[in-house]
């Protein structure tokens, strides 16, 4: 059983499988790609839908978390080593291992390894020395980060689902399940002064009774709702008009989410049971303000007959237009944000990744390539046999001369 236990343990923690998976991935993408020009997001919903795919990927982030394991195991087996708490420093545990009959003095060896500025420790029949800074943190945090990487991805590739719905203001709020509470008090867009957005899209809600805080969204980061997180993905307004036509037996009245914005941009209405069509559009104001940042929005319309265009014109919120019997009015308007509310639990060990990877590479740079560490230890075991391990994180040729320098000394002094 233990056998077995450690043939898994060992396929687990191998160097190896992380870039055997990517690769078969990367051929079925590959195959893919040779059927469809949609690879990716085909890959992607075959990944997701598939069990077998889902775990195969499931063993990358295992085999980090299991190197992450091995890491942290290895580096505090090494400080016991340096502290001379081993008698026999285990095969793999450092880069190079020496064995040489005998049993050395070690005053010699502490004088070479003091002037060439090693920090000296012995204990019983051990001598350690080692400088520099170790570069453990950077490593089990890069391991960290690629684990909260994939598992990210895996839960998002097995989990992600996703709606889509229309925030208007006086509205509320859409929910997947239709039991939203919460409604749209305000949508605001604003300029804004950061380097990167040039404008904020703010949406204010409140709860209904009114038995707690209300929720701002914005653009980014995303906020969430009901364990969904807030995408807004394009801007529209909510008109209210009235048409009406001599042909007609009464008047037509309708709220419609039209997607006008910015201005110039145009949507089109049919009225029902007849043969008109209304192509509506926002009009650009003269002084070259952004109507949905204003509220003054004014609605330039066409009105078809079939094909035959019969008049166009404009009217501002409030207003309305009348012409020939035909009469078309305007008497509301509201902001709308078209949204994806997208339930995701793999977006925050993702954005802890990035997280994770930005402070790996903030501590191993300057460690790297100021102080790397370096370590070796000498242990003169019970059976006159002298063990002597060197590892190096960096400047790794230099510290191979004073190890095998040092080693020569001790040589030279077994007794």
């Amino acid at each position: 059983m233990m056998r077995l236990f450690r043939h898994i343990y060992g396929f687990l923690a191998s160097r190896a499988l992380t870039p055997v998976v990517m690769g078969m991935f990367l051929f079925l993408y590959i195959g893919l790609a040779f059927f469809t020009e949609e690879a990716l997001i085909t890959l992607i919903g075959l990944v997701g839908s598939n069990v077998f795919l889902i775990i195969l990927f499931a063993l990358i982030p295992l085999n980090m978390g299991v190197r992450l394991l091995k890491e942290v195991k290895g580096h505090f087996e090494r400080r016991r080593a340096l502290l001379g708490e081993m008698e026999r420093v285990p095969q793999g545990l450092f880069d190079e291992t020496v064995a040489v009959g005998g049993a050395p003095s070690f005053a010699e060896a502490e004088r070479r390894l003091a002037a060439s500025g090693y920090k000296i420790h012995v204990s019983g029949r051990t001598l350690s020395a080692w400088r520099g800074i170790s570069m453990f943190p950077s490593r089990a945090l890069f391991l960290a980060a690629t684990v909260c990487l994939f598992s990210g991805i895996l839960l998002s590739l097995a989990g992600r689902s996703s709606y889509r719905g229309a925030i208007m203001e006086g509205e509320l709020l859409p929910s997947q399940s239709g039991q939203a509470t919460d409604v749209v008090e305000r949508i605001t867009l604003e300029p804004a002064a950061g380097p990167i957005l040039s404008k904020v899209l703010t949406i204010e809600t409140r709860p209904l009774p009114p038995d707690r805080g209300g929720a701002t969204y914005g653009l980014y980061p995303p906020a969430r709702y009901r364990g969904a997180f807030v995408y807004p993905r394009y801007m529209g307004i909510g008109l209210y008009y009235r048409f009406t036509a001599p042909d007609l037996p009464r008047d037509y009245a309708s709220r419609s989410l039209l997607g006008i914005y910015p201005p110039g941009k145009e949507d089109r209405r049919d009225i029902p049971d007849s043969p008109y069509r209304l192509v509506f559009s926002m009009a650009q104001p003269a002084d070259g303000s952004d109507p949905y940042m204003t509220g003054r929005v004014t609605i330039a319309f066409k009105l078809l007959k079939g094909k035959d265009l019969l008049m166009s014109g404009s009217a501002p919120i409030g207003g309305e237009f009348s012409r020939d019997g035909y009469r078309l009015a305007f008497p509301d308007v509201r902001r709308v944000v078209v949204t994806d509310f997208i339930l995701d639990h793999g977006v925050v060990p993702i954005w802890a990744a990035a997280v994770l990877f930005v402070i790996a590479a903030c501590v191993w740079l300057p460690v790297r390539l100021l102080s790397p560490r370096r370590e070796m230890v000498f242990i003169s075991s019970k059976d006159g046999v002298l063990h002597a391990c060197s590892r190096a994180e960096g400047r790794c040729r230099k510290h191979a001369g004073v190890f095998h320098d040092v080693l020569d000394v001790l040589e030279a002094a077994i007794v």
